[in-house]
Order: structure tokens, then C-alpha cells, then sequence
């Protein structure tokens, strides 16, 4: 194969001397930043009274807030409807912070309030026009620092409800969106309740860059961002890798899901089971607000999935130190797919305390799933044509499969100011993944739909363990304000899997066909169990981080450097005897810079590089070299677009490429006989990303846009391959979606949504025998906002496929996924 899959040689420095300059660049920075500490340590009084120079330019409130708020060095919030429809004054010269903040309301008939450690704005009484101005704090960036959410709180909500001003990018903390060098969309609860969210991959339903490549009500949650697989086990979780399930995990206790597209390890560290080129997805996840929350929800899904949701939220102590959030869920029924039942159980708590200085978090999660019936995507013969999609409906499965997955996971953070504008924070999570599936592997071996299948008794279990500890910290140096960040992180993840023959039932015992299921006898699996599993695969990963947001040139001029020094090392081992069988141990500095440019306060012309070391995959049971660990690459991308805001509605548009080492199925059968995974060359793809999100108008809301995706091989062994298409990159994708609030019914809201998909070739080829065609789905839905007996209520129901189309949704990694059939969710909350 061509060496181009090699990881890229970081120089003729040695090892220990790039780990000596990563950390001695560290260790300059933080001097510095100390150094510097002193002089910024004034009361919150004296930074109140202070003059600055302020340099606002009239327009609308919702964006003239952020600029206020990096010019006066505060934190600021408002929600969307207080904003909506505000134009607000210039604001020019030097001023205190409470005087230009009364010039920039003034008349807007807006006032503001001390909320904690947060200047709250809010709608003056009617008859009120007067600015009401008290105590300004000064403090560092809003709800977070380091990597992690803390009590404080969160970046704003956008216009419209639906997605976040702003949201942890990594190391460099809360950024908002306009001063963000990438393409990044934060989903807030709000949307996650509204659409009836069970999973991750309805929620990514609303985004134009993913695609789901596993199926629905299916046991993993498997993603395709910008034409790049993605595992639900490389989700981060409060900014930190390892808590997430192996499969996929549940979305109940969820405040927000932070997606950055592209490449993120110099952001974000690695997964201990590898990061997605594609992108990354953060779970930011509740806390309990101020105000007391006792909403019970009931559920159902069809065919017949029945489920009731509890999520209960108090704050205790003189002062509202203390916090307690609990999510629980139960839910279980028929899915739409025929011969199918599933079970899921779910509840997490979160537990906070606060003070001026000192915040401590507590996660702690559990999740039960039982899936019954056939679920998963099916493998085809490498030489066979793609058949006709069947029913969606249809099970090609046997009833008997099943998929049993526990995960249980902890996250402990403390976060310490000590000083105005720095803040110190360590971390530490672990969780346990257990999993057991008796699962048919199947493959298509004629056009006709037929397909063999083995069936396989598979326990497996995974550990993961993370730990960071980081500082960040803000001072000026003449013009430029700097926003600097330290951390340095680690994590590993050891995974144990044994893979049996059922007893009686050899290669081939159940066949059957995806049009007309041939159904077999549940076979003798009373001998068989999951004792025995050793831990004989273990990645591992430690790196240190440093990064620096300048600001200058009156805010106009966002400058992002920073760069990580990464170790990854992987290892295998044998059974019975744990001998060394597979290692390997590479490390790198992967720098990343990025450019935002403000020609005006509501636009952000932007361009950014970022690279990163990724841990060489190890190939999978399905693959014939199975246990083989590839060596590890470097992942870079560039990335370049426009950002306008509007005040209530957001338009971007940008380009990208990103270039990674390219695997490929050799010599698969078409009697279902196991291909060997190989790595042949470089897999580009170059693409272009238009979104919308926001409230255009009253009433009215959109989210969504398009995709277009160039994504072809390059440098491929002897150039057989050059040029093809890579699988599983559709070259368009369109999800548009919108909301309308009917006047004359308040409370009431309709919602539509269409997601396209075009061509997708399933191995390198350039036949349409082996690819599936374009296809196109229709989304609906109603809600409405009412009381009961003065509780607040919502009674929310969607419908996805809404025209009932049979599609093959995706065909990656050589497997083909058949789409969702027409499915409804519908719910009732109610607030006590």
C-alpha cells in the first residue's frame, strides 16, 4: 500500500526535546500571564468606576450587548425576547462601565439587574423608561471556564430558541459565534423537547453536514459529519472524552449539544477511541437553575413505546449554593420496524456548589438498554448490485437477536477564581460501558435481496478514565486583550471483547432476505456466557495545551493561536497469557490558528488551520484482519467563511477542506466471506456549508441549510484509485426546517422540515450499481403551550418521514442502513 497513510514526520527534533519545548512554551505563557496578574487584581468596585474607551456603533441590542460586554471586560445576558426587535444607541468616547451601559439602553425600554455574578437585562415595567443602573462586576467569560460547564450558567440563546449565541470551543472556553474561526452550532434543550429528541440522531436531523449511518432505534449511534464516520463513544460529555457509552448515550439530561464541524484535537485532546475528522459533538449537561422545576413528561412513539420522563431541579442554602438536577426516564414498546421491542432506563444527576470563587460539580449517570428484534444496518458483497430499497417496516432480522448495554459514568470538576479574571480548574471522569449481543452478521449476496447470516455471541466491556487540569486567565497589553488558556489532559480507554459461535448453528444457519425474511428457531445459547472477558486492547493519550485569543483594533480583530503537544499509544494483547501482541507510541505538537475579521459589528469574515495527531484505528471483528492496529496520522484542515448576523436571524456561509489517510475493503467475497481493511492513500474532501438559524420574522423561525461535498481519493497506491469518489460522501445534503407561532391561537406552533440526500457510492466505484440513489423525506409537527389549572403545559407531536418513503438512508463502511419508516412521537409536560 502507499505510504502516504503514514503518519507525517514532526521533524528531526527528538521526542523528548519537542515535549521539552511544548512545555517550556507552556510554562513561558503562564509567567507571563501571572506576571501580569497583579496589575489586573483591582476590586470589582474600582474596575466599576474605571474609564474606558467604548467604540459601539448603533444597532440591533442583541448584538451591540456582545460588544459591550468584551469592551467592559462583563458578563452579560439576555434572552431572546427582550432583545428581539431592539435597535440600541452608539456608544462612543470614554466611559465608566455603568455609564455607557445607560447610554447604550437608553430608550430602549430596556433595564438590567444583578443576577449572581451576571448583569441580567430584562423589559422595563410598562410606563418605566428610565436605565436603572447598580454594582457592575467585573468578570471572565460567561457559564464556563476550562473545558467544562460549571453552575454559573450558559451563553445566551439565540433568537428563536432553537440554538446558542455561543459555547465551549475546547480549551479557549466559552466563544460566541461571530468571534468563532469555524463552523460550530450549539442545539439548546429547548429545540431537544420541541422535536421530541430521544437520541443524538434526532437532534442531528436539523444539521445539513451529518448524517446518521446507523439506524433508528438501533442500539449505536453512528454519524457521518462532512463525509466522515463518527462513533457515539468519541461524544465528549461537560468537554471531556471517555464518559459517553460505547453505543450512544441517551440525551434526557442534556442542556445543550455543542457541534463544531472539522477536525478539534488540538481544541479538544483526542477520544481514547479515536476523534472523527469530521468533527466533534459536546454534551454540555443540566444544572439546577434558581428557579425551582418539577416537569413530568409522558411519551409515546410508535408503534407502541410508551415512556414517562421526570426532570426535577432545586437550589438550597442562603444564598442558593447548593444544587440538585435529576433526569430519569423509562420507556419501552414496539418500534416501527416489525418483530422488535426495546427497553431504556435512564437517570443522572448533577450536583453543584457555588460561591463568589469556588464552583464544584458532580455528574453521575446510568443507563439500561435492551434492544429485542433485528436492528442493525446489513453488509453486501463487494461485486453484487445495490437491490431495490425494501418496506422499512420490514425485519430481514431474526426476532431472537438482542443488544443488552449498561453504562454508568461519574464526572467531578472544581473551578477556583483566584484571582479577578483567572480561574484554575481540575477534572476527573470515569465510566464502564457492558454490552451483549447476539447478532447476526449478515451480507446481501444477490440483487434479489438474499443474504447469508452467522449468528455470534458477543460480550464486550469498556473502561474509560480522563483527567485535565487547566487555568485561564485574561490581561491587556496596550491595545490587545488577551484571553489565555493552559491545560493539560489525559485519558485512557481498555476495551475487552470475545466473539462466539452459537452452539448448533454454523456459517449460514440463518439466511434470509431483505424483502421476504425467512424467520429461523431460536438457536441454544443456555451454554454461553459473558465470563471471561480480559481488558486486550488499550489506547492511550496525554497532552499539553496552550492557547491565546487576542482581541484588537476596537474589536474588530479576533486572533486565535494555540498548539498541543500530543502522545498517543495504543496496545493489544493476547487472551489467557496478556503477552504484548501490538503497540505503538507517537507523539506530535499540532499547532492551529484562526482569523476573524469585523469590517462592520454584525459581520465576521473568518479563516483558520487546524491539525491534529489521530490514533491509528483498530480493525474491527468484521474485517479478516481483525485486532490490527493502523499507525497514527495527521488530520489538517483549512477552513475559511462569512458570518452576518441580523439580530434575530443568522446567515453563514463557508469552505473547507480536509485531507486523511484513506482505508479500503480488499478482496471481499460475494458469499458474505470477511474483506480485509487496508490503507490505501489520502481521502480529500473539499466542501462548501451555507446555515440559517434565528427568527427572520415574527413567528417565524428557520434552522438549517446545505452541504456541498467534494470528497475523492488522492495518492492512492500506483493512482489506481485517484480521482474516485469516497463512499459513503453524498455530494449534497439540504435540511431546511421552520416554525410558525399561529396569532390567532397563542400557544400554538406548526413545524415543518425536508432533509435531502444525494448519490451515495458504497466502495470506490463509479457505477450506480453500487450506489444508492438521491432521496428526500418530509418532517411535520404541532405543539402547544397552555395551562393546566394554572400549571404550565406542552403537548408537543412530529411525524418523521411524513410520506412514508423506503429509502436506503446511507451506505458507509461497506454496509448498507435502511431509512426510518413514517414514525410519530408525541408528548405532554406539565410544570408542578
Amino acid at each position: 500500500m502507499n505510504s502516504q497513510h503514514m503518519a507525517q514526520p514532526a521533524g528531526n527534533v527528538s521526542r523528548p526535546r519537542r515535549m521539552a519545548m511544548a512545555l517550556a512554551l507552556g510554562v513561558s505563557t503562564l509567567a507571563v500571564s501571572l506576571a501580569a496578574t497583579p496589575v489586573l487584581a483591582q476590586s470589582a468596585e474600582s474596575a466599576r468606576r474605571a474609564t474606558k474607551s467604548f467604540d459601539i456603533a448603533a444597532q440591533p441590542l442583541s448584538t451591540a450587548i456582545s460588544a459591550y460586554g468584551r469592551q467592559a471586560g462583563l458578563q452579560v445576558s439576555a434572552d431572546a425576547d427582550v432583545t428581539a426587535g431592539v435597535q440600541s444607541r452608539a456608544v462612543q468616547g470614554q466611559f465608566s462601565a455603568t455609564e455607557a451601559l445607560s447610554r447604550l439602553l437608553t430608550g430602549t425600554g430596556v433595564t438590567w439587574r444583578i443576577d449572581g455574578d451576571i448583569v441580567v437585562l430584562t423589559r422595563a415595567p410598562r410606563g418605566d423608561g428610565a436605565v436603572r443602573l447598580g454594582a457592575v462586576r467585573v468578570e471572565g467569560d460567561a457559564g464556563t471556564s476550562g473545558q467544562g460547564a460549571s453552575a454559573a450558567g450558559l451563553p445566551t440563546v439565540y433568537a428563536g430558541g432553537q440554538v446558542a449565541r455561543g459555547g465551549q470551543l475546547g480549551l479557549l472556553g466559552n466563544v460566541d459565534v461571530m468571534d468563532t474561526p469555524f463552523n460550530v452550532t450549539r442545539y439548546t434543550s429547548e429545540l431537544i423537547e420541541n422535536q421530541n429528541s430521544r437520541s443524538l440522531l434526532d437532534v442531528l436531523d436539523n444539521d445539513p453536514s451529518v448524517r446518521a449511518s446507523a439506524i433508528r432505534d438501533g442500539e449505536n449511534t453512528t454519524l457521518i459529519m462532512r463525509g466522515f464516520e463518527m462513533q457515539g463513544r468519541e461524544v465528549m460529555m461537560n468537554g471531556m472524552f471517555g464518559p459517553a457509552d460505547t453505543r450512544g448515550s441517551m440525551i434526557e439530561a442534556v442542556e445543550r449539544v455543542e457541534v463544531h464541524k472539522g477536525p478539534s484535537a488540538m481544541l479538544n485532546g483526542v477520544s481514547p477511541w479515536g476523534s472523527s475528522y469530521g468533527g466533534s459533538i459536546n454534551y454540555i449537561l443540566k444544572r439546577a437553575s434558581d428557579d425551582p422545576l418539577t416537569r413530568l413528561t409522558a411519551t409515546y412513539a410508535s408503534a407502541s413505546q410508551l415512556g414517562v420522563t421526570a426532570d426535577v431541579g432545586r437550589r438550597f442554602g442562603s444564598e442558593k449554593q447548593f444544587g440538585v438536577r435529576i433526569n430519569a426516564v423509562q420507556r419501552e414498546g414496539d418500534p416501527d420496524v416489525d418483530k422488535t421491542h426495546n427497553r431504556a432506563t435512564f437517570i443522572a444527576g448533577a450536583f453543584d456548589f457555588r460561591t463568589d470563587k469556588l464552583r464544584l460539580t458532580l455528574d453521575l449517570g446510568h443507563q439500561d438498554r435492551l434492544l429485542k428484534g433485528g436492528w442493525g444496518s446489513t453488509r453486501i458483497g463487494s461485486t453484487v448490485a445495490i437491490p431495490k430499497a425494501p418496506k422499512a417496516t420490514i425485519n430481514s432480522k431474526q426476532e431472537w437477536e438482542f443488544f443488552d448495554g449498561q453504562n454508568d459514568y461519574g464526572i467531578a470538576r472544581a473551578e477556583y477564581d483566584f484571582a479577578p479574571g483567572w480561574t484554575a480548574a481540575a477534572a476527573y471522569s470515569k465510566s464502564t460501558s457492558d454490552e451483549l449481543y447476539l447478532l447476526v452478521i449478515d451480507s446481501i449476496n444477490n440483487v434479489n435481496g438474499n443474504k447469508t447470516g452467522t449468528p455470534n455471541w458477543i460480550p464486550a466491556r469498556s473502561k474509560n478514565e480522563s483527567a485535565e487540569i487547566s487555568i485561564k486567565g485574561k490581561f491587556d497589553t496596550g491595545p490587545i486583550a488577551h484571553s489565555v488558556s493552559a491545560i493539560w489532559s489525559a485519558n485512557e480507554g481498555q476495551r475487552g471483547q470475545l466473539t462466539y459461535s452459537v452452539p448448533g448453528c454454523g456459517t449460514n444457519c440463518a439466511p434470509s432476505n431483505i424483502y421476504n425474511p425467512i424467520y429461523r428457531a431460536r438457536p441454544d445459547t443456555s451454554t454461553l456466557t459473558t465470563d471471561g472477558i480480559e481488558m486486550t486492547s488499550k489506547l492511550n493519550y496525554s497532552g499539553l495545551a496552550v492557547a491565546d485569543i487576542m482581541t484588537f483594533w476596537k474589536d474588530r480583530m479576533v486572533l486565535m493561536v494555540g498548539a498541543r503537544q500530543q502522545d498517543i499509544g495504543s496496545k493489544t494483547f493476547a487472551y489467557g497469557t496478556h503477552a504484548l501482541t501490538r503497540q505503538y507510541d507517537e507523539d506530535r505538537i499540532s499547532p492551529s490558528v484562526g482569523l476573524v475579521f469585523k469590517p462592520k459589528s454584525n459581520v465576521s469574515l473568518y479563516g483558520s488551520y487546524i491539525e491534529s495527531l489521530n490514533p491509528g484505528a483498530i480493525v474491527t471483528t468484521f474485517y479478516a484482519n481483525a485486532g490490527e492496529i493502523f499507525a497514527p496520522y495527521v488530520t489538517d484542515q483549512y477552513e475559511a467563511g462569512i458570518k452576518y448576523d441580523l439580530g434575530t436571524f443568522t446567515a453563514t456561509a463557508n469552505w473547507f477542506q480536509v485531507a486523511v489517510p484513506s482505508v479500503v475493503d480488499i478482496a471481499a467475497t460475494t458469499t458474505g466471506g470477511k474483506p480485509t481493511l487496508e490503507l490505501d492513500g489520502l481521502q480529500r474532501h473539499r466542501g462548501i456549508e451555507l446555515n440559517v438559524f434565528g427568527q427572520p420574522v415574527k413567528n417565524v423561525r428557520v434552522l438549517g441549510g446545505a452541504m456541498l461535498l467534494d470528497a475523492v481519493m488522492v495518492k492512492t497506491d500506483g493512482g489506481l484509485n485517484d480521482g474516485k469518489r469516497a463512499r459513503g460522501a453524498p455530494k449534497l445534503n439540504i435540511n431546511l426546517g421552520g416554525e410558525y407561532d399561529i396569532p390567532k391561537v397563542p400557544g400554538l406552533t406548526v413545524t415543518g422540515r425536508v432533509v435531502y440526500t444525494s448519490r451515495e457510492y458504497i466502495d470506490l466505484t463509479t457505477t450506480k450499481a453500487r450506489s444508492i440513489p438521491d432521496w428526500t423525506r418530509f418532517d411535520a409537527g404541532v405543539r402547544y403551550a397552555f395551562d393546566i389549572k394554572g400549571r404550565p403545559a406542552k403537548l408537543s407531536v412530529t411525524a418523521d418521514n411524513l410520506l412514508g418513503k423506503d429509502y436506503w438512508a446511507a451506505a458507509s463502511r461497506g454496509v448498507l442502513t435502511i431509512g426510518a419508516p413514517r414514525s410519530v412521537r408525541a408528548s405532554l409536560a406539565v410544570d408542578f
